[in-house]
């Protein structure tokens, strides 16, 4: 008689232990988007800001023929423009590629203070770069993010260079940081012509990412996961040049993940792991700049 309340309180503990992990796994799998997505409408930063002093042109971009367009930032190179915030000294890079196509990360939209730096060091290399806010972010139209509108507005921003502004696709970087490596992965195993590649900060897959955190150990998050930004796969067919940057120090998305990326690329392929490095800030002065690997990247490329 003494062990049947015993007995009793462990089923009823655990039961409720199992009824909260399936309200867990339940809220991660109709969450996700949002547990993944961070989109604010208010922009913290534009790039004239006086930090930055850069000069910039509004565009609307239109995407296919849905009704919604994405608000973008066009960034033309100007004639004896001197921009010095990151390299001792003042670069200008005159040789093609002339163009960035910049895919932000898990950031609120394009105006935060990390994804200006970006610009304001592509700006520095000598590129025009465009960046546009992905459909719910920023003052872009469109509904909250899903994975595959992600591609489609990425879509939309390499078809609007290539149509409204007139620019050839081998004159044409593409530059991926975070979860937009992954886009930027997908624009350009769809995009061979591209004068190559450039993958910051991103991961294998979401779900190799969400593995990653904490509570991704507990869960089956392979099984729950709808938003699978798959990398590790596409890049295996990618058909043009490719860099991977990283930060040795990522606590967010480990250094390993780039190194797996890497490796699945079978030919044509650079990478420099940034030693002091985090995710977001990866800037280190001297010969080992991320900036100065671009700056060889391009090169090799204007040689081939």
């Amino acid at each position: 008689m003494l062990g049947k309340p015993k007995k009793t309180r462990f089923f009823f503990l655990a039961g409720g232990l199992l009824t909260g992990y399936l309200l867990l796994c339940l809220g991660l799998f109709v969450r996700q988007r949002h547990v993944i997505y961070v989109p604010e409408a208010e922009l913290a930063l534009r790039p004239d800001a006086p930090k930055f002093g850069l000069s910039y042109e509004t565009v609307w971009v239109p995407i296919g023929n849905a009704t919604e367009q994405l608000h973008g930032w066009w960034l033309p190179a100007l004639p004896n423009e001197t921009i010095s915030l990151f390299l001792n000294e003042p670069q200008q890079v005159v040789s093609q590629p002339t163009t960035m196509l910049y895919l932000y990360g898990v950031v609120p939209n394009k105006g935060d203070h990390h994804a200006i730096s970006r610009i304001a060091a592509f700006r520095q290399l000598g590129f025009s770069v465009l960046v546009v806010d992905y459909r719910g972010y920023g003052e872009s139209q469109g509904d909250f993010p899903t994975e595959e509108r992600l591609y489609e507005d990425a879509q939309a921003a390499w078809d609007y260079l290539l149509t409204e502004l007139d620019i050839l696709p081998e004159d044409v970087l593409i530059y991926g940081e975070s979860m937009g490596g992954a886009i930027a992965l997908n624009l350009a195993a769809q995009q061979p012509n591209a004068a190559g590649l450039i993958v910051q900060s991103s991961f294998t897959t979401m779900a190799d990412a969400v593995k990653h955190k904490p509570i991704g150990k507990i869960l089956p998050v392979r099984l729950l996961l709808t938003e699978e930004f798959d990398s590790l796969s596409r890049i295996r067919n990618l058909q043009m040049p490719v860099l991977f940057l990283h930060g040795a120090d990522d606590k967010a998305v480990p250094v390993w993940m780039s190194d797996r990326l890497y490796a699945a690329v079978p030919e044509n392929k650079q990478q420099l792991i940034i030693s002091g490095a985090n995710h977001n800030s990866i800037y280190q002065p001297g010969a080992d700049s991320y900036l100065r690997a671009i700056e060889s990247f391009m090169s090799e490329l204007v040689d081939e």
